[in-house]
C-alpha cells in the first residue's frame, strides 16, 4: 500500500540515486536496500551491489558513468514522458500536468524538466494521495521502464563465462530495482495506452 512512511524515505533515496550525483551515494544506496528489502529481495540485493560499486568509485568517475548512460545514450534518458510521447505536444501536456501537481507539495524543478525519473519519485514521496500515487506508477513509470530496460541483445551470455560489468550497467542495478520495488507495490497490467495518459493520467486532486 502506497503512502508508508518507510516508501517513502525509499523513494526519496532513489530519487536521489537516479539524479545527477553531486556526492558519492553508496550510504543513501544501501539505506535504499534497506527499506527495498520489505517489497523484493533481489531489489536490495542489486542497490546492495551499487553500493560497494559506488563505495569503489570516486565521484568524477561516477559522473562519467551517469552522464554516458543517462544523457549520452537516448535509450536511458530519465525523462519519462520522453519515453512516453517522444518529443510531441502530449509530452508537453504531460509537462505541465506534472508542474502543476509538484506546485502543490513545493517540489521544486530547478533546471530539470517535470518529467525527470528523480522528480517523478520525489512526488512519490510527497504524495498526500495514494490512488494518485499508484496512477503515477500504473500509467507511467512502469511502461517508461520497461522502455529504459529493454535490451537488445539477440543472445544471452554464456553462463560458464566470467563477465565484467559493462560501463553503466551499475546505474542499470538501481533501475532495475526500482522496477522490482514498483512492481511489488502496483502490479503491471500493462493495459494502459500511452495515447490516452495525458487525458486520464494524474487528475488533479481536490485540497
Amino acid at each position: 500500500m502506497m503512502g508508508q512512511a518507510n516508501d517513502r524515505q525509499m523513494f526519496q533515496l532513489f530519487a536521489a540515486l537516479l539524479d545527477y550525483p553531486v556526492s558519492n551515494p553508496a550510504a543513501a544506496a544501501e539505506a535504499c536496500a534497506a527499506g527495498a528489502a520489505g517489497h523484493s529481495q533481489e531489489a536490495a540485493a542489486l542497490l546492495s551491489d551499487f553500493a560497494a560499486f559506488a563505495a569503489s568509485a570516486s565521484l568524477g568517475r561516477l559522473e562519467e558513468i551517469y552522464t554516458a548512460v543517462f544523457e549520452l545514450d537516448a535509450t536511458r534518458h530519465p525523462y519519462v514522458g520522453f519515453h512516453l510521447f517522444g518529443e510531441s505536444y502530449k509530452r508537453s501536456a504531460f509537462l505541465l500536468a506534472l508542474k502543476e501537481h509538484y506546485r502543490r507539495y513545493d517540489i521544486q524543478c530547478g533546471t530539470e524538466l517535470p518529467d525527470h525519473l528523480a522528480l517523478m519519485l520525489r512526488f512519490l514521496a510527497a504524495t498526500e494521495h495514494p490512488a494518485e500515487a499508484e496512477e503515477l506508477i500504473r500509467a507511467a513509470l512502469h511502461p517508461a521502464l520497461r522502455r529504459m530496460l529493454k535490451t537488445t541483445d539477440d543472445e544471452p551470455p554464456d553462463p560458464d563465462l566470467p563477465r565484467l560489468p559493462a560501463r553503466g550497467d551499475q546505474y542499470r542495478w538501481v533501475l532495475q530495482a526500482l522496477q522490482g520495488v514498483l512492481l511489488a507495490i502496483v502490479p503491471d497490467d500493462a493495459v494502459v495506452k500511452d495515447e490516452a495518459l495525458v487525458e486520464d493520467f494524474l487528475p488533479m486532486t481536490s485540497d
